[in-house]
C-alpha cells in the first residue's frame, strides 16, 4: 500500500477499528458532509502509528462517496 495516500477505504478501516458506527462513517461521504475534526485526528493518530503518512488536509481531497461504505 501507498503509505502517503488517504483512501475512503481506508478511512472507514480505521474510524470502524476506532468505534465509529456504520451510519456514522456513510454520513461523512454524503454530499456537503465531510469527517468530523475529533475524528480526522483520531485516524490519522492512528495511521500514523502504523507508519502511514497522511495528513488532515488529506481528507480534503477525498471526493464524496453519497450511499455507500467505500470498498
Amino acid at each position: 500500500m501507498d503509505n502517503h495516500s488517504l483512501s475512503w477505504a481506508l478511512v472507514d478501516q480505521e474510524a470502524q477499528a476506532l468505534g465509529a458506527g456504520r451510519w456514522q462513517r456513510l454520513k461523512w461521504r454524503q454530499s456537503g458532509r465531510s469527517v468530523p475534526s475529533i475524528w480526522r485526528i483520531r485516524i490519522v493518530e492512528a495511521l500514523m502509528k502504523r507508519g502511514v503518512a497522511v495528513s488532515l488536509s488529506d481528507f480534503d481531497r477525498l471526493e464524496p462517496l453519497p450511499g455507500r461504505i467505500a470498498a
